[in-house]
């Protein structure tokens, strides 16, 4: 499964990726906390359940190539 876009940002030391591929799928990483157990966690979303930012992050993330795919799997 190809990847089309991949967004890395942080919140203070905290991961919070998202990467989008070519099915629609979303794969979230992030760390909820620095404590055992709440680090390096995944949940798979679809479009429908990521909020306008994250559609904009990984549609901006898009290579030019891949923007009109982008910009159907995120409904925008």
């Amino acid at each position: 499964m190809r990847i089309i876009a991949k967004s890395f940002r942080m919140k203070g030391p905290l991961d919070d990726d998202y990467i989008l591929y070519e099915n629609g799928d979303t794969i979230h990483e992030y760390d909820a906390h620095t404590y055992p157990g709440g680090q390096n966690l995944k949940e798979k979303l679809n479009a429908s359940e990521l909020k306008t930012e994250i559609k904009e992050r990984l549609y901006n993330a898009t290579p030019e190539e891949d923007k009109e795919l982008a910009k159907q799997l995120l409904n925008l």
